[in-house]
């Protein structure tokens, strides 16, 4: 990548870790604060819009690059406020669930259907570049599998652990599918080549195990200690 675009990544890498680490205070009880407490998580939610603005600079000037035209203003307007909802997200679970989504109590529905979306995203990408619907299918079967025994009382008792093996079978026969396809697709547009990007492909294997690791390892806990 051209050096004049790495202040521009160093902007994001920036926004990515600010829109987390801001998230996680303004989300945190500061009692030993005192009167200041209320203040500060304001003022911690302003640093977290700006980091989203930080970001959203910064991928504006890079989409030149990997793009090589502007992106609408409305789909770069939603690709800018699904990723910063990925990052509050992982903060409330972390802050919120302190790591445990069993823990999760009245935010447990506000970080499922955050999954969900996260998940419902990757699966259109696996659709959208492979046209493998099966494996969109069982991203998402898997992803409501590994839920719905919270919301719907009865269910068989392995609805859940199956759910994980779906959507975890899911993942990697996604993650393949799409590295078998990238070179399959000749790169006559910059947005082919994007996907095509060894970093990019890095990225995608990180995020996507990163979420599964934060929805699986509660469930394999609990078992662990039955």
């Amino acid at each position: 990548m051209p050096h004049r675009v790495r202040p521009y990544r160093l902007a994001s890498l920036v926004g990515f870790i600010g829109i987390f680490l801001f998230a996680s205070i303004g989300l945190m009880q500061l009692p030993t604060l005192g009167q200041a407490e209320t203040p500060v998580r304001g003022l911690a939610w302003v640093a977290v819009a700006a980091a989203i603005a930080l970001l959203a600079r910064a991928w504006w000037n890079l989409a030149l690059e990997v793009f090589g035209s502007r992106m609408s203003t409305v789909a770069f307007a939603l690709l800018v406020a699904f990723v910063a909802w990925v990052w509050i997200w992982f903060a409330v679970v972390v802050v919120k669930c302190e790591g445990s989504l069993p823990a999760c109590g009245a935010w447990r529905p506000m970080v499922d259907v955050g999954a969900l979306t996260m998940w419902a995203t990757f699966a259109w990408v696996v659709w959208w570049r492979t046209e493998r619907w099966i494996l969109s299918a069982l991203l998402l079967v898997g992803s409501i599998m590994a839920r719905l025994p919270i919301y719907v009382k009865g269910l068989p008792e392995g609805t859940r652990p199956l759910g994980i093996v779906v959507l975890s079978v899911g993942l990697l026969l996604s993650l393949v599918a799409l590295f078998h396809k990238a070179p399959e697709i000749e790169p006559a547009s910059a947005s082919d080549r994007f996907f095509q990007a060894g970093w990019f492909q890095a990225v995608l294997v990180v995020t996507a195990l990163a979420t599964l690791v934060v929805v699986s390892l509660p469930y394999i806990l609990t078992w662990l200690h039955r």
